[in-house]
């Protein structure tokens, strides 16, 4: 859910980013303390918020996926990652995971997959829902897939409403 304050026309989005490519990543994108500020956009002071997981964030202790499962209902948006040609490679236990930590609560983000086509096949069947975008994991392709994540919320999220009806 984005944080909305009307005061100041901010709106923060978050945007959970998860796999062996995470800080790949988010090193390409112009952040500042973490968060992406974006053009204004209908006198609104749009920013995302990142936060990055590993691999498989329930691995270890489980702290990392602990963290990921309570951040998940105010999340806006997914990027999965992995870079095969870096080691990098995700985890199919935690993808399936994760798809079962949303289902529950019906949350429907907008994922991209910031990597491979077989992580974009496995997302697309375990969440019924095909990824808004698939880029190799390279630096230039960070912002592109940040782009289709956000054409999507902003474009649910910044509806305009119409007038009030004539008195």
């Amino acid at each position: 859910m984005p944080t909305v304050d009307a005061e100041h026309h901010d709106l923060q989005l978050r945007i959970i980013v998860m796999g062996g490519a995470s800080e790949a990543f988010l090193q390409a994108l112009p952040l500042q303390d973490g968060k992406m500020h974006l053009a204004q956009l209908q006198g609104w002071k749009p920013h995302l918020e990142f936060s990055a997981f590993p691999t498989d964030p329930w691995a270890g202790d489980g702290a990392h996926g602990t963290r990921l499962e309570r951040l998940l209902p105010h999340a806006d948006g997914l990027v999965l990652t992995d870079a095969l040609a870096e080691g990098q490679h995700y985890s199919s236990t935690a993808v399936e995971r994760l798809s079962r930590a949303l289902k529950p609560s019906m949350i429907r983000l907008p994922a991209a997959i910031y990597g491979c086509h077989a992580l974009d096949e496995e997302w697309t069947t375990l969440a019924g829902v095909k990824p808004v975008c698939v880029a190799e994991p390279s630096p230039e392709n960070a912002v592109v897939v940040v782009k289709a994540v956000c054409s999507v919320l902003l474009r649910s999220k910044m509806r305009s409403r119409p007038p009030p009806p004539p008195e």
